[in-house]
């Protein structure tokens, strides 16, 4: 069996590539020369590079861009210039004034130019560097030797990815030299030439140059580095598939796996009983040094335990892997199982989140004593260093598994290992379905609760609910075939639905783990809570119960209570009731005053129900024109239901004092309202309307005022002596009600102008307004 080193076959695999393409290009052109001649060859473009010419910085006046063309350029050209750059450096830095002071930064740029060349010899020593040092991949391996090649390419990746962490660092280093530079070269533009410290900017600047140029060199080291690996694991990649594809039974392989995994089942029996004695010290030792140094090393027998499990996972799969191999054993299942790496991920977090609590309590204890701290941090490390190899190996059975997949298919077929994969993930399925089953949610009088047991709970619920409906079927079909009558099929409905909800009850607390004998107990101790203030919830309790299991209410019912509420029902609770108003108002009722109390449901059966409007119209008016005014009016109203059960009529109901009484009698829908008063207002707005159309007078109470004057007339005053005799008196004239009683003439101006001023009545009270 050949076995090839893996270490220096890229680099010969590069060289032979070389040589053929150098080959090809001999060819061609021993082609060009043949089928052309010699002027015609001359006429040809040249593709020779550009003659490039380094930009040397002029140190009396730096400039900030003379290196950008620094990357673009080849190692062989950025050598030449970094000759020219640093023979210019130093004929310059010998003509710098030794008071100035400028020792320190001299110093610093010599050392990132001879940096930039040690780089350089770095760079050629790192392309001796193999990521995959001393690997093997034989032809026509067996799965152990397949599995020795996976574990160093995984050591490989490993390494690689540590490389793509110090590019990643690279990168940042390169955009913080990049700032600095700019910083530098903005301080030194900012100073002029006659400032004493322009010197000092001058070297400072050239100094972030040339660092720049070595971060650059560095930075393009390890991309060349990483390319190189990258090819070297792209190429073992490869090569790992074709050792699949290649792989052969072994007997002596399958001994080998089998001695192993029976050692690996010893061990992990024998860790198990080591970390059951660690926990008994636990409890024994009262000292917290102790304590702790037991609890760090069951942290450690569980990482051992569980590297044991996972190292014996491998064993199985490549046990099986070659099994499979074998043609003349039986038909191979697959032994993929999430479970294992899924367990083995969530210790591990477990585990790493008690070794940061233990050593962040040892840091507490120990505070700055650098031996004990040594001391402990040894123990934390081996129980990190686990946890790694815990890492590691869960990636192994990832590979594991997928190399399992590929061979299976290989040796049996697609169909029959899909149709495995299919059986092993209902397998899981079932499994993963028992095991939430089975888990405990909470428990009751020491009993665990499980979602089963809710399952459980559920189907007894729903098979009482089903009982209970076959039953009101069965109850009415009795009715319906005249059996039985409906009040009696309802009553014993009624009971029989009680009585299977007592029964529920009872099955349900008996699963949950409750002794039924102790319900005694509880209903003496709910009639004290009850005795000592709880009447008021017990009875709205009580009540909300009767008024689910009775239905005297139903959501969306317009019902109206003794209380004046009014408006439709929206939530029914065991405790209250919630009734929405016509204004939209939501008001909560106690479940006790449904009960209790007088309840008007405009709509339990039926919700058309009969309204009375009243109206009146004068005298004379035609009562059959009213009659017909009113009915088509009422058939305007949208909420107006009719029938030939149940039709509108008016009905004349007196003779009042100014008009004739009417009643519009009309059946309504309740669904389609919200309230009486709205009804009354709708037909009173239609009747308006059509009376107005077919003249018909609305009365109004009308009242006839009379007057009387009251009260004594004037006294007569003697003439006095000597006076000159006076007119003859007018006599006072006083209204009367309903006639006047003046003179039939007309009376005198006089007269007139008194009654016209109305000071007939005096001080008496009298008007002479009518």
């Amino acid at each position: 069996m050949g076995v090839v080193s893996a270490a220096p076959f890229p680099h010969c695999l590069r060289i032979a590539t070389g040589c053929v393409r150098a080959a090809l290009a001999c060819l061609c052109l021993l082609s060009l020369c043949l089928l052309f001649p010699a002027s015609t060859l001359a006429q040809l473009p040249s593709n020779t590079p550009k003659e490039f010419s380094p930009v040397v910085p002029d140190f009396s006046s730096l400039a900030a861009d003379w290196w950008t063309q620094w990357p673009d350029v080849t190692l062989e050209q950025r050598a030449l210039w970094l000759e020219d750059v640093e023979q210019a450096w130093q004929d310059w830095s010998a003509t710098l004034p030794e008071e100035a002071k400028l020792s320190e930064e001299v110093a610093a740029i010599s050392r990132r130019i001879t940096g930039i060349r040690k780089t350089w010899e770095k760079r050629d020593a790192l392309k001796k560097v193999s990521v995959l040092p001393d690997v093997s991949f034989p032809t026509d391996p067996t799965v152990l030797q397949w599995a020795e090649s996976d574990a160093a390419v995984s050591r490989g990746k490993q390494r690689f990815d540590g490389l793509q962490l110090e590019k990643s660092q690279m990168d940042e280093a390169v955009n913080l030299s990049l700032n600095r530079l700019r910083e530098t070269a903005g301080t030194l533009r900012d100073r002029g030439k006659t400032d004493p410290r322009h010197l000092k900017s001058t070297l400072n600047l050239f100094l972030a140059q040339v660092s720049h140029l070595q971060v650059l060199e560095e930075q393009s080291m390890l991309n060349e580095q990483l390319t190189a690996w990258d090819e070297e694991l792209t190429f073992a990649g490869g090569e790992l598939t074709r050792m699949l594809k290649e792989l052969q039974y072994s007997s002596k392989v399958a001994d080998k796996l089998a001695a192993a995994r029976t050692e690996e089942k010893s061990n992990l029996e024998e860790l198990v009983r080591e970390r059951n004695n660690s926990r008994d010290l636990i409890f024994e030792s009262s000292d917290a040094a102790v304590t702790m140094e037991q609890q760090i090393r069951m942290m450690n027998y569980s990482v051992e335990a569980l590297e044991n499990r996972l190292q014996l996972r491998k064993q199985e799969l490549l046990l099986a892997m070659n099994s499979v191999l074998d043609e003349t054993a039986a038909d191979e299942k697959l032994t993929i199982s999430k479970d294992l790496v899924n367990n083995a991920t969530t210790i591990r977090e477990n585990l790493a989140r008690q070794l940061n609590v233990r050593q962040r309590q040892i840091v507490a204890w120990v505070g700055e004593d650098p031996k004990a701290m040594r001391k402990w941090w040894g123990q934390f490390e081996k129980v990190a260093s686990g946890l790694g190899r815990v890492r590691d190996l869960t990636d192994d059975i990832k590979r594991y598994e997928a190399a399992q997949l590929f061979v299976y298919q290989r040796q049996q077929g697609w169909w029959r290992t899909m149709g495995n994969r299919v059986v092993l993930q209902f397998e899981q399925l079932r499994t993963g379905w028992r095991n939430l089953a089975n888990y405990e949610l909470f428990a009751i009088s020491q009993q665990p609760i499980t979602l089963k047991d809710i399952a459980k709970m559920l189907l007894v619920i729903l098979a009482a609910w089903a009982c209970s409906r076959i039953l009101n079927w069965v109850l009415r079909r009795m009715v319906h075939k005249n059996r039985t009558s409906e009040q009696g099929a309802y009553t014993l409905w009624r009971i029989l639905n009680y009585c299977i909800v007592l029964i529920t009850f009872i099955i349900i607390l008996t699963m949950v783990g409750l002794d039924t004998s102790k319900l005694t107990l509880i209903a003496g101790a709910l009639s004290v809570g009850i005795g000592f203030g709880m009447q008021a919830i017990f009875s709205n309790f009580i009540s909300g119960i009767i008024l689910l299991f009775e239905q005297p209410l139903r959501v969306g019912d317009l019902v109206e209570l003794e209380s004046g509420v009014f408006g439709r029902i929206r939530d029914i609770n065991v405790r209250s009731t919630r009734i929405t108003t016509r204004d939209n108002v939501d008001i909560l009722v106690p479940n006790s005053e449904f009960v209790t109390g007088r309840v008007t449901n405009h709509t339990l059966e039926d919700p058309v129900r009969r309204i009375h409007v009243m109206f009146g119209v004068a005298y004379g008016t035609d009562p059959e024109a009213v009659r017909e005014a009113a009915l088509a009016a009422a058939e305007r109203v949208p909420v107006t239901f009719s029938n030939w059960q149940r039709k509108t009529e008016v009905w004349l109901t007196g003779f009042g004092d100014s008009s004739l009484d009417f009643k519009l009698v009309v059946w309504v829908n309740s669904n389609a309202v919200s309230s009486l008063g709205d009804l009354n207002a709708l037909y009173n707005i239609e009747l308006l309307r059509e009376f107005n159309q077919r003249n018909i007078e609305i009365p109004f109470p009308q009242r006839d005022l009379h007057v009387r004057s009251w009260g004594d007339p004037a006294p007569s005053h003697p003439e006095a002596p000597g006076a000159a005799p006076s007119q003859p008196a007018v006599e006072e004239r006083r209204g009367s009600a309903g006639a006047e009683d003046w003179p039939a003439d007309g009376g005198s101006d006089t007269g007139g102008d008194i009654g016209g001023e109305g000071e007939g009545g005096g001080d008496d009270g009298g008007s002479s307004s009518h």
